[in-house]
């Protein structure tokens, strides 16, 4: 019997991870599919979504790869990308989780979906792995996602406006840009006042069965319009303890004796 083979497909921006035999970039494997002989083996080659490509990317992969060729069931089983309401995000490439989905009246799942094309990818990729930031961002739209979908009634069109009270991160292990998920476990909870529902909750970064990310976040969700009142109120207090430094005479610096020329040098 022969070995199944799975190739995994990043990326562009991605290259440096794209250099081992079992994954190829998204203009790679574009590349391979106009390539005439293409997976000519005996069994047919598994394609896996990795990280930094889109729906439509792997819509056109499903279209393009030879039938005979490549096993498409693993993309044709893409998970769903989390909405724009519940990560709070204008555009869906700077969504980069899946709609959460409930494992336990306290533990919840998505899966990890970086688009290149998200917020913190247009500046530049470095390095095989992921970038640390982007998890903590998939870590606070899953906390976000979460809350909206199972905590906040959509019926009562309640505007919510979240607070992050405190935020710890563990880093433990590189996660690279294939397959992984995040599991939210929530510790502590009190949701008995609907106009402010606080959490404690813990969410995991998992690839290949591995922990390797861990943030511990305690955050509130208020109702919109308590909390932009006091929000303005603080806005106009910081403004005007501003503006009355600035308005203070400008402090020397601290001198110190200079060396040989017999004038002073800040320190």
């Amino acid at each position: 019997m022969s070995k199944e083979k799975f190739v995994f497909v990043v990326g562009d921006k991605f290259t440096e991870f794209g250099q081992h035999e079992q994954v190829v970039t998204l203009s790679g494997l574009n590349k391979l599919l106009r390539q005439e002989g293409f997976a000519t083996g005996a069994s047919a080659i598994k394609l896996v979504a990795g990280q930094g490509i889109s729906e439509a990317d792997v819509q056109r992969i499903i279209d393009a790869a030879p039938h005979q060729a490549v096993d498409r069931q693993i993309l044709l089983n893409h998970p769903v990308r989390a909405s724009l309401r519940t990560t709070h995000k204008r555009r869906l490439h700077n969504s980069i989780i899946s709609s959460p989905r409930q494992l336990s009246d306290k533990l919840y799942e998505v899966d990890l979906l970086v688009d290149e094309r998200s917020e913190l990818m247009r500046d530049h990729q470095t390095g095989q792995h992921i970038q640390g930031m982007i998890l903590v961002e998939a870590a606070r739209q899953m906390f976000l996602a979460v809350t909206e979908d199972f905590f906040i009634e959509q019926e009562a069109q309640r505007d919510y406006y979240f607070v992050i009270n405190q935020m710890d991160v563990k880093y433990t292990a590189f996660v690279f840009p294939i397959g992984a998920l995040l599991r939210y476990e929530i510790i502590e909870q009190r949701t008995d006042d609907p106009d402010r529902l606080s959490f404690t909750a813990k969410i995991s970064v998992l690839q290949a069965e591995v922990a390797a990310t861990e943030v511990l976040v305690k955050f509130t969700a208020f109702l919109a319009a308590n909390i932009k009142k006091k929000e303005h109120q603080q806005a106009m207090l910081t403004l005007q303890k501003q503006q009355n430094l600035l308005a203070r005479p400008l402090a020397l610096p601290l001198l110190a004796q200079g060396h040989g020329n017999g004038l002073p040098v800040a320190v």
